[in-house]
Parts: C-alpha cells; sequence; structure tokens
C-alpha cells in the first residue's frame, strides 16, 4: 500500500503588537469599533462608509475603498464585540481575505491596546509579496497604533 501524504497548509501569518494609551477602555473601544474612523489612523489611504442599518454590532458591514498597490474596493464586517474588551473585524477585497482584532485592557490608570493581523486568505498580488508581510506588517501595527494612541490621548 502507498503511504498516505497529509499535506499542511501554511501558517496563517499573524501579526501583534499593543500600545498603552492614557484613556479609558470605554473611549477606545468606542473608538475602535466604530470602523468609520479606521481611515484616521490606517497606514494606508482609505476610505470607509457603514452600509448596514442601525448601531455597529455584530454583523455590521462597512464598504472600504483602499489605495495601496491601486485602488482596491472590500467589504469589513465586524464578527465580535466584548464592550470594552475585545473588538474582531473582517476585511475582505480582491487582494485578501483579513482578520483584524483589537483587544483592550484596563493598564495603569489608562489601556493597553493589542492589535492583531492574520491572513484568512490572500489574492495573487499579496501571494507573491507575502515574504515581505513579516518585514512590513509589524512596523504597519506599531505605525496604526501611534496614530490611535495620538487620536485618542489628544
Amino acid at each position: 500500500m502507498p503511504p498516505i501524504h497529509h499535506h499542511r497548509r501554511p501558517a496563517i501569518p499573524h501579526f501583534e503588537r499593543s500600545i498603552t494609551v492614557n484613556c479609558p477602555s470605554q473611549k477606545a473601544y468606542d473608538y475602535l469599533a466604530d470602523i468609520t474612523h479606521h481611515p484616521d489612523w490606517a497606514s494606508h489611504n482609505l476610505a470607509v462608509e457603514k452600509t448596514s442599518a442601525g448601531p455597529i454590532a455584530v454583523g455590521s458591514t462597512f464598504s472600504s475603498t483602499g489605495h495601496q498597490m491601486g485602488t482596491h474596493t472590500g467589504v469589513v464586517t465586524i464578527t465580535e464585540l466584548v464592550p470594552n474588551q475585545k473588538i474582531v473585524y473582517e476585511s475582505n477585497d480582491d487582494t485578501a481575505h483579513i482578520r483584524h482584532s483589537f483587544t483592550l485592557a484596563a493598564e495603569n490608570g489608562g489601556t493597553r491596546i493589542a492589535k492583531s493581523f492574520e491572513t484568512i486568505k490572500t489574492g495573487f498580488m499579496l501571494t507573491v509579496f507575502r515574504p515581505m508581510m513579516y518585514v512590513v506588517q509589524p512596523h504597519l501595527l506599531s505605525a496604526d497604533l501611534q496614530k490611535i494612541k495620538s487620536r485618542l490621548e489628544a
């Protein structure tokens, strides 16, 4: 009998960085859960518009248009919300399907914000540039967090 070969899928690249901001977790949560604020701190040129009715909740959707190596229009969907603790949303366009997470925790009178990013599926372009993600993404996460910190402490 021939041997059985199990093909392992490559590990999903996962990146995470954190920062402490001088504001209550409620303020950070409210700001970050509203995806329309994303262009204020994103590392790339981005436009976001809410496309679902009602208050922001799990299942809320947003249209996003990014300008990074061309113009890419996609859908952002909130997949998990834990008040003042966690926000998870997924962005899906022709470049990739990505899960973004924020976790918040009280720390030293402020809030520790951890931002993570994992690729669920990549389109051709990101597959080609995948090795660069390991160099670029940690820097982009840190830059995003610095901008978030300055917005929340303003």
